[in-house]
């Protein structure tokens, strides 16, 4: 009877036909096998290098409306499932140039999902996050060209709490499709009774942005619909073991005179933090000017499988759908990580209240649970 044979590849090893026998026991003798997985794409061209990444990111959400209660199985908004291709091409020590395209694929989106139409959250087609090109100089800052973010954008959202896969200042991404509910009346969405008014989001635009200086950095971006803004952040390490993240921001478009927004987050080698959001609009019609406020205290345990990171949260949002509306929303998070799987593990809650002259809109709860892989 023959015996079988298997080829093997081991870099640094044996290479070639063995036995299976053979094979088992050098098996053995190695110990534990940890596979190795090598990060390359193959570029068209010869000059751009390659890189593919993104992440998967499912849940289960729970929603009481005061109504109804329900399941509901989803992708979670503060962080989609996405994946993006990276291209780099260097012409020098000081100059770059480079691609990013990146999209998500939402199946019942936590932003959208209705308790009525879970479909309502599923676009069932890839949507555009970037379509960018850009060049860079190390003296003289990066200009962007096509659709990706705009200077403003980002800048209510920095968080070094550690708990933003579960729970950031746009408080709207968990569960932002549920009507508020009146005697069993649908009102309005938390989305459109909330915004932490974070700039201009993303769109097709030329955007500027300086080289960093000591951590500082500032931006400028044009739209169309006569959309412009500017920003300015900071991020690095202040001394007695504080690393702070810091934006502020300014923007205009057609519907808005004026719209200023930003936040800081204040991280202790402790393992404690403080993040804070707050942001205001001057729309060009209407008497209200409606703006949010938003807090977090969060602790961060290192060691063991990945960092643990528990916070709480609050935020008041007036004026946003309609004058005299007053948002009020909390929640408590908890993230773990796994780092040898590239996995965030996650649990948070949150209870949205909407009070507005002439309703008697019911609280909302929300519950989500899920997992972030990223590749």
């Amino acid at each position: 009877m023959k015996r079988k044979t298997i080829v093997v590849a081991m870099p640094g090893r044996i290479r070639g036909p063995m036995t299976l026998a053979a094979a088992a026991a050098l098996l053995v003798s190695l110990g534990p096998v940890v596979p190795a997985f090598a990060a390359e794409v193959a570029s068209g061209g010869d000059k751009i290098s390659l890189t593919l990444s993104g992440q998967v990111n499912r849940g289960v959400l729970y929603v009481d409306d005061g109504n109804q209660t329900e399941i509901m199985h989803v992708d979670n908004d503060n962080s989609s499932t996405r994946v993006r291709f990276v291209g780099v091409g260097r012409y020098n020590e000081e100059i770059s140039a480079g691609t990013v395209i990146e999209v998500q694929f939402e199946s019942q989106s936590t932003a959208t999902i209705d308790i009525d139409d879970p479909d309502a959250g599923t676009d069932n087609n890839f949507t555009e996050r970037k379509l960018e090109l850009y060049f860079d100089h190390a003296r003289f800052g990066r200009i962007w060209l096509g659709q990706g973010d705009t200077a403003s954008n980002g800048t209510s959202e920095m968080d070094l709490s550690g708990t933003g896969v579960i729970g950031y200042s746009g408080i709207a991404d968990m569960a932002g499709g549920i009507n508020f509910q009146d005697a069993g009346v649908a009102g309005p969405q938390i989305n459109e009774a909330f915004s932490n008014f974070d700039g201009l989001s993303r769109d097709d635009r030329i955007r500027y942005d300086t080289p960093s200086l000591s951590g500082f950095q500032l931006s400028a971006s044009h739209a169309e619909s006569k959309k412009s803004d500017v920003a300015a952040r900071f991020s690095g390490d202040v001394g007695a073991g504080l690393k702070v993240a810091a934006a502020v921001a300014y923007a205009i478009n057609a519907d808005i005179d004026s719209q200023v927004n930003g936040s800081i987050s204040v991280l202790h080698d402790s393992g404690f933090s403080v993040t804070a959001a707050a942001g205001q609009q001057e729309p060009e019609t209407g008497t209200a000017d409606p703006f949010f406020w938003y807090a977090k205290l969060a602790y961060t345990l290192g060691g063991g499988i990945g960092d643990t990171s528990f916070g709480i949260d609050y935020t008041e949002a007036e004026d946003v759908d309609l004058a005299n509306d007053e948002f009020t929303s909390y929640g408590a998070y908890v993230v773990q990580n796994i780092d040898n799987l590239g996995t965030q593990l996650y649990l948070g809650v949150r209870q949205h209240e909407l009070d507005r002259p002439g309703s008697d809109f019911d609280d909302i709860l929300a519950v989500l649970g899920g997992a972030l892989i990223k590749f």
